[in-house]
């Protein structure tokens, strides 16, 4: 009689089929927590350049908005001219650029509008920004997939009364 401790090519197959059925929920976590981590990164600059777009945009001169804006003191809201964010729109436009892989339909508004006080005076103007984009390969749907970061802030007009 044969003792043979040896394992079979059969028991070996079978051996390796279970590990590699055990091993694809852990190769999905890893590819989910990939994508992850790119989609909180997307936020996170999105949020950081809608920042640097309205802090650009109180580094111009209040007259500035006053003289460009004629109508501002109406209360309405306006378009902010790219004119006022050159540095911000050359970095927004790299970001897009550097995801056009995994991002479509996107793009940025920035609109302000002024606030006035009693004596009708504009005492502040209010900057809202808005960064959007859809991930590749989702629905058509405008629904399913958007992602958008808004930022707002104000810039106080010091020669107010």
């Amino acid at each position: 009689m044969n003792n043979s401790r040896g394992v079979s090519l059969l028991e070996i197959v079978i051996a390796a089929f279970i590990l590699a059925i055990a091993f694809i929920p852990i190769l999905r976590m890893v590819d989910f927590g990939s994508v992850a981590t790119a989609k909180v990164g997307h936020y996170a600059k999105a949020t950081r350049l809608a920042q640097e777009l309205i802090e650009e945009c109180k580094h111009v001169p209040f007259k500035v908005y006053q003289r460009h804006y004629s109508a501002l003191a109406s209360g309405d809201s306006f378009t902010v001219h790219p004119q006022f964010y050159k540095e911000t729109a050359k970095s927004i436009e790299a970001f897009f650029e550097e995801n056009k892989d995994t991002m479509k339909d996107y793009g940025c508004n920035a609109n302000l509008k002024a606030k006035k006080n009693d004596l009708e005076q504009i005492v502040e103007v209010w900057f809202e920004v808005e960064i959007f984009w859809r991930e590749m390969g989702k629905k058509d749907d405008e629904r399913f997939g958007r992602r958008i970061v808004r930022a707002g802030n104000s810039y106080y007009n010091a020669e107010a009364m």
